[in-house]
């Protein structure tokens, strides 16, 4: 279900990796068991196991990649699957860095045209990376981009996290030569955010139905517009990512559905999409 905006304090990353989970059970017994998340941000996660949790227990959680450890509170169960129950664990010390992941502040999402989690080829660093106009295509088009690194203390080649590189949509290809990748002008007077033609692959998230991977027509820093035989109802909350990359890390941001449209001879609708932000830009807890 989508989130809600004032709540977000961090960028949420859909990626799925295995971790431990210890602490004490309801009769006082220690536990410590595999575990794997569902999504994670600076200060939280989704996680599954099979242990039961009670809301607002303590449980340590140990990343073996990074080997680090810290103390999360149970905020509740969210669900269930097969392999486990699913909970939502908040941080509890700020300070600590158990994912080893940069995330920018989000007071820079504003300025954005897509996310992705990317990770230095020279050092194996990984961070949250907003990217503007160009920066988007340069990706679509290479599946890489220089971008500075502060480990290495100079730029260096990125690439997103455990990306796949399956094939797309029919739509869905470079952004072309001829400068129709390039930002336009827009021609609607009331519209603030310049709009950039741009077949990028997205995923769209809309509660109670499945995912739907879609080329964008155009994209800019308010939000995209794509081609879809679903019908979305206006105003309707969805989750967006994109770039989008099957099998990968993706980010997946709060948005609605800001207005459809299917001329009698089309088979598709055209669906704008305006991303949803607070008035104090996601900042507030």
């Amino acid at each position: 279900m989508p989130e809600d905006p004032i709540r977000r304090r961090s960028d949420r990353v859909a990626m799925a990796i295995s971790i431990r989970v210890s602490g004490l059970d309801e009769a006082g017994s220690k536990f410590d068991v595999e575990a794997r998340t569902v999504n994670l941000s600076r200060h939280g996660a989704t996680i599954v196991l099979k242990q039961p949790l009670q809301p607002h227990q303590e449980v340590t959680l140990r990343y073996p990649r990074v080997s680090k450890e810290a103390v999360f509170r149970v905020v509740g169960r969210i669900g269930g699957e097969s392999e486990g129950y699913v909970y939502g664990v908040a941080q509890l010390d700020p300070a600590a860095d158990l994912w080893g992941i940069g995330f920018p502040p989000m007071a820079d999402s504003k300025r954005v045209v897509g996310r992705l989690l990317m990770e230095c080829s020279a050092c194996a660093s990984q961070e949250v990376a907003y990217l503007n106009e160009l920066e988007v295509q340069v990706f679509q088009a290479n599946q890489a981009l220089t971008r500075p690194c502060a480990p290495c203390a100079q730029p260096t080649l990125w690439k997103s996290v455990g990306s796949t590189s399956p094939d797309r949509p029919a739509q869905a290809g470079a952004a072309d030569s001829s400068g129709e990748g390039t930002p336009q002008p827009s021609t609607v007077g009331h519209r603030r955010n310049t709009r950039v033609k741009a077949s990028l692959l997205a995923c769209i998230r809309h509660a109670g139905f499945t995912d739907e991977i879609v080329a964008t027509e155009n994209v800019s820093r308010g939000g995209l517009c794509f081609l879809s035989p679903k019908a979305y109802v206006v105003g309707s909350p969805i989750e967006v990512s994109v770039p989008y990359s099957p099998g990968g890390a993706n980010i997946f941001v709060p948005a609605r559905v800001a207005h459809t449209h299917r001329k009698p001879d089309e088979s598709q609708n055209k669906v704008g999409v305006a991303y949803v932000q607070s008035t104090d830009d996601f900042l507030r807890h």
